[in-house]
């Protein structure tokens, strides 16, 4: 039999046990760093693990969050055989045994011992620059998330402390907006060549003297006090500061789905912008590593529980949200875009259908987000837009 080595991954290090045969070790288990001389060790030990077998060992391990991909990433470099599984499988391998208990050593012990029984199932793996986009539209979604969440604070802080200021821009989230807002708060007197340095773009003369003029004559509530004005301050800059650095990643991600030709695919659905494109692409990967689009339904969360027992079969189920809630958000999201006027005509017709049946409006929905996926699944595997 192949030499096999369990790795049981944490956070800063991993331990592992190597294998020669079915419950025939090799020492004792290990504990490597995830440091690059720890690696490096890792790729040392290895090595001699292959010269003493003359075959090539396999490392299996779990997706354990963002802990194991340094270690997956130098494996790839170095051209080591792994597989990656998913944790619900060893969960539920480990449930049949007995004896109840876990630690580091027996984790490696019973992920090589899934391997050799055989009921290991690799998990996905992902594209470097799928990847990469990835991480650039969780931490968009991430920061926009706060984004949002400033913005509602700093209109409840702006209705206290300057009620006024709400009719003199008609975006208050603007930068120039905001940023006067700030040069008027820390007692700056606003004159018109302070108003040609604010503004981000050229404006004529006329409209420097209107805003000018409203400045003027206009003034903070009487009744605001002075950590309410610091605040509103202070917020002004974080909105400022989280407006950079979506543009940033907004420029960043630009740059990657520039060579990822699947997401041009996914901006042919009517109601699928750049941003939703990404995302879509980003969760779901390499469409092709699922047999059907039914598995990649279950990977979204969006296949229906069911229960049955003897001669009770429930009615009604739930989905089982057991999978990636990104993508399942992200769907949900280009399901209500295509509904938005019609523009999706399709995703439109069969969520009328569902209208009629009598169901609800989230489950029209979900019903909708599912077909979506299938229409997903067929671009991707195939190669071709998205035909109305």
């Amino acid at each position: 039999m192949e030499p096999v080595v369990g790795l049981d991954v944490s956070k800063g290090t991993s331990i592992t046990q190597a294998f020669t045969a079915r419950n025939e070790t090799v020492g004792k288990s290990r504990c490597i760093t995830h440091t690059e001389e720890g690696f490096e060790e890792f790729g040392v030990w290895l090595g001699d693990l292959r010269q003493k077998t003359g075959r090539e060992p396999v490392v299996v391990l779990e997706a354990t969050g963002h802990y194991h991909r340094g270690l997956v990433a130098y494996m790839e470099r170095s051209g080591f055989r792994y597989m990656v599984i998913n944790p619900l499988q060893s969960k539920r391998a480990k449930g049949i045994q007995l004896r109840k208990g876990k630690t580091d050593a027996a984790d490696a012990w019973h992920l090589a011992e899934m391997y050799y029984r055989g009921d290991v199932k690799p998990h996905r793996k992902g594209d470097e620059q799928l990847l990469e986009l990835q991480h650039l539209t969780r931490q968009h979604e991430f920061v926009t998330a706060m984004y949002v969440q400033a913005k509602l604070n700093m209109r409840a802080l702006l209705d206290q402390v300057f009620p006024a200021y709400e009719g003199v821009f008609y975006d208050l989230y603007s930068q120039t907006a905001m940023r006067f807002l700030q040069e008027y708060l820390s007692g700056v007197v606003i004159t018109e060549e302070i108003i040609r340095e604010t503004v981000q773009r050229s404006h004529g003369q006329i409209w420097i003297r209107e805003k000018l003029a409203q400045l003027q004559s206009i003034a903070p509530s009487k009744g605001r006090s002075p950590a309410q004005t610091i605040a509103l301050q202070s917020m002004l800059g974080l909105l400022l500061a989280f407006q950079e650095q979506l543009e940033h990643l907004e420029q960043q991600i630009e740059v990657t789905v520039a060579v990822i030709p699947e997401v041009a695919l996914l901006k042919t659905i009517p109601g699928v912008g750049d941003k939703l494109a990404a995302a879509l692409v980003a969760e779901i990967g390499d469409a092709t590593q699922f047999g059907h689009a039914k598995h990649l339904v279950a990977y979204a969360g969006l296949d229906p529980s069911v229960f049955s027992s003897g001669k009770f079969t429930a009615s009604s189920s739930k989905i089982t949200k057991r999978g990636s809630k990104r993508l399942r958000r992200a769907l949900y999201i280009a399901v209500q875009c295509g509904l938005r006027k019609g523009k999706n005509e399709r995703i439109k017709a069969y969520y009328d259908k569902k209208k009629k049946e009598g169901k609800p409006y989230k489950v029209a929905g979900i019903a909708c987000a599912n077909k979506l996926l299938h229409h997903v699944y067929a671009i991707l595997t195939r190669g071709e837009p998205y035909r109305t």
